[in-house]
């Protein structure tokens, strides 16, 4: 995967594209970032936590230690303007076939909190994703590189997709990753 990352930001970079790991402190995205700060400079990515408003307070103190440990990477928060209670009565409850609202809650703010950085209001970007085909029939179809596919100014790319969950546990475990309390729970 830290190859695959890297060729990804060559090709991206020449076509002037921004990098974000798309960080939820879980441990999909914490073996994602770890990967990323393997592959890539610090100043060649962001690392954007979308605060959906629904994060349990075990995932929230994940993010901060994770910004502690990697604390030479660039951490920001992407949050929606709508509350999560506000989306779902425009759009209804997340589920598997409506997924207005991590449109809504995560994928937009992402976008969005690009722009302000960057200062370019049509950025385009490569968002490196914790996204596996384990985890549904549909995100089996995905495939590891999406161009366009949750907006039309993004790339999608998903260096974990074809691992399963112990191959996931045994990289925590070697690399001494920290964890989510909450997966204990």
């Amino acid at each position: 995967p830290v190859a695959f990352i890297q060729e990804q930001h060559e090709h991206y970079l020449k076509e002037g594209f921004a990098f974000v790991c798309a960080f939820s402190g879980g441990k999909d995205s914490l073996v994602l970032l770890d990967l990323c700060a393997k592959a890539l400079a610090p100043e060649d990515f962001y690392v954007v936590f979308s605060n959906t408003g629904m994060e349990l307070s075990d995932t929230l103190k994940a993010v901060e230690t994770a910004k502690k440990r990697w604390s030479q990477l660039r951490f920001e928060e992407a949050k929606s303007h709508m509350e999560p209670t506000e989306a779902w009565d425009l759009f209804g409850p997340p589920g598997r076939r409506m997924r207005c609202c991590c449109a809504v809650l995560k994928s937009v703010p992402t976008i969005l909190k690009l722009r302000e950085i960057i200062g370019k209001y049509n950025i385009k970007a490569v968002v490196f994703d914790g996204v596996r085909a384990e985890e549904s029939a549909r995100r089996a179809k995905y495939n590891d590189i999406s161009e366009g596919a949750k907006n039309i100014s993004q790339v999608n790319v998903s260096p974990i997709h074809k691992w399963n969950t112990a191959e996931l546990y045994c990289y925590i475990l070697k690399y001494g990753i920290l964890m989510n309390t909450a997966y204990r729970l």
